[in-house]
């Protein structure tokens, strides 16, 4: 059998997201002089009755997030590329409005509506049986800025068929937040540094499967609450307080199986611990279905995850603690969550002089419920050519 063949088979058919999608298409290199350009746009909306983080303790966390993104990447050798990536996204948060109401901060510092910037800028190269990569970028919000930087490397070995690759992180953040919740001023300035690891094997067990392992650690330094948090201690809110580190860990496995010449099975499972005593089980079961020749295909999955509380979450506290939250992330619960993807690819086009070639369409619709009362839903779009 080709195993070349059947590996390119198998890597179509194991995305599992429209994300992943589109880092899946910048992971192949085009011919020198190539230009690839991939949009991508998401529309968000989140809501749950119980968030005991909000300050008026509605329990209101409704979000709606509209994101367009912009990824391109050009050729410049047989071996070498440049990528980049630019984000805009605009938000209207309910518990940030509330926030801002009660602690009396002027109209102009209201977090009413949000927006966020983002661009990154890297560089990736092939040379024989090693890869290499490298990117810097930023993101700018009102009350949150971040610089960082991330470095990878990758090789393969036994005909290809073995890949071992280790990835480097690291985010210098800067924040501003409210301290005093009787006080409108904010403060800013508020430090928070992120470094995080990854190492990942994969491994081609037939032509028809791959079995793929993780391991990650990260570690959070500095300002580590949510600016919008607060906590209810004996009927007074207050800022929420957490420890000014975290350690945290997940090891995963992710299995892909072809049933036949135009369907798959993608199986994972996730283990994640850290520092607070979070404990948290996510698995996740995908079916793909080609739907002919051109390789267009249809994504259905289903993933439920369990996670523990962490050590300082309490819905009320009785006193003042060392470290309070009431965030109804790090609450426990269970969540269920399902969608549908769909890839679409169409012979090549002319349209405004410009010969456009391998161009795709994408679409994903998303459901998501969790049993401490969060739910959101999404829907993303993506289309994608190179000329």
């Amino acid at each position: 059998m080709d195993v070349t063949k059947s590996r390119v088979k198998l890597t179509i058919l194991s995305l599992t997201s429209l994300i992943s999608f589109v880092q899946n298409t910048f992971a192949e290199m085009m011919e020198k002089g190539k230009t690839r350009v991939t949009s991508v746009f998401n529309f968000y909306h989140q809501n749950s009755d119980n968030g005991g983080q909000v300050i008026d303790n509605s329990g209101r966390e409704e979000v709606n997030v509209f994101e367009p993104m912009v990824f391109i990447e050009h050729q410049i050798t047989e071996d070498t590329a440049i990528t980049g990536q630019i984000i805009f996204d605009t938000w209207t948060a309910a518990s940030d409005t509330k926030l801002d109401s009660y602690t009396g901060a002027s109209k102009e510092e209201a977090r009413t509506n949000q927006s966020r910037l983002a661009a990154n800028l890297g560089a990736r190269s092939e040379k024989g049986k090693w890869s290499y990569g490298a990117n810097l970028g930023f993101s700018s919000e009102y009350d949150y800025s971040s610089t960082n930087a991330s470095v990878n490397i990758a090789r393969s070995f036994a005909q290809d068929n073995f890949t071992l690759g280790l990835s480097l992180q690291y985010y210098m953040d800067e924040l501003s937040a409210f301290q005093n919740l009787s006080d409108p001023e904010i403060s800013t300035g508020l430090q928070r540094k992120i470094f995080a690891t990854s190492l990942t094997a994969s491994q081609i067990l037939s032509p028809t499967e791959i079995i793929q392992f993780d391991a990650t650690f990260a570690r959070s330094s500095g300002f580590l609450e949510s600016t919008a948090n607060t906590v209810n201690v004996g009927g007074t809110r207050e800022v929420e307080q957490l420890p000014e580190s975290r350690s945290r860990y997940a090891l995963s496995t992710k299995y892909v199986r072809a049933l036949s010449e135009t369907s798959a099975l993608n199986m994972s499972y996730r283990y994640y611990f850290d520092q607070w005593d979070i404990d948290s089980h996510t698995t996740r079961l995908a079916y793909l279905f080609e739907l002919n020749e051109d390789e267009d295909f249809i994504e259905t999955f289903i993933r439920h995850n369990y996670q523990s509380k962490v050590r300082y979450f309490a819905d009320q506290f009785s006193a003042p603690q060392t470290f309070m939250t009431s965030d109804s992330d790090m609450n426990q619960f269970n969540s269920y969550e399902t969608g549908v993807y769909l890839n679409q690819n169409y012979v090549d086009k002319k349209l405004l002089g410009f010969e456009l070639e391998n161009i795709s369409w994408n679409h994903g619709v998303v459901y998501y419920m969790r049993t401490n009362g969060l739910r959101y839903g999404y829907y993303q779009t993506s289309i994608s050519f190179e000329f």
